[in-house]
């Protein structure tokens, strides 16, 4: 099976006539991913959320390789939040733990609201994820994308994978 090629044709159908946003956090999937769009001749533009908790490297990374696609015509922002993730912590009264994620929803999650976001998500990584991801997912799925999407040709996890 040719992985690229059928990673290419999906994102040139999500992208139909209109750009699509990529999530990158600057790790190796959102890497592939931005590898993988530029290769697909569609339009798109990279955000990267910065957590305020990154690594020194990930952070000359993000820096470096935006610089680069900048200079290639590519939109890309860096989204810097409103608090600190030791704000957070203190707000919260604990370090954030695997049922407490309230760092990735206050400090990644909350953003492209409204926009095609395409992140890079290795199903390998988890039988949770295995089982509740698709080739797309839709947060929070209200019940009249349920009805749209759920047919012969699409079927929606429990948890918006589609």
């Amino acid at each position: 099976m040719d992985y690229e090629k059928q990673a290419i044709d999906i994102l040139q159908m999500l992208a139909g006539n209109s750009p699509f946003t990529i999530a990158d956090s600057g790790g190796k999937d959102s890497s592939v991913l931005t590898h993988i769009a530029l290769k697909s001749g569609c339009k798109f533009k990279v955000q990267h959320c910065h957590t305020t908790v990154d690594a020194p490297e990930t952070v000359y990374f993000i820096r470096r390789k935006f610089e680069k696609m900048r200079s290639m015509g590519i939109e890309c922002e860096i989204r810097y939040p409103k608090e600190t993730m030791w704000q957070l912590i203190v707000r919260n009264g604990t370090p954030p733990t695997r049922k407490m994620r309230y760092c990735c929803s206050e400090l990644k999650e909350n953003h492209g609201i409204g926009e095609k976001l395409v992140t890079g998500v290795r199903k390998a990584e988890s039988a949770n994820r295995r089982k509740n991801q698709g080739v797309a997912t839709f947060p929070k799925p209200k019940k009249n994308i349920k009805d749209l999407v759920d047919d012969e040709n699409f079927h929606l996890t429990d948890r918006g994978g589609w």
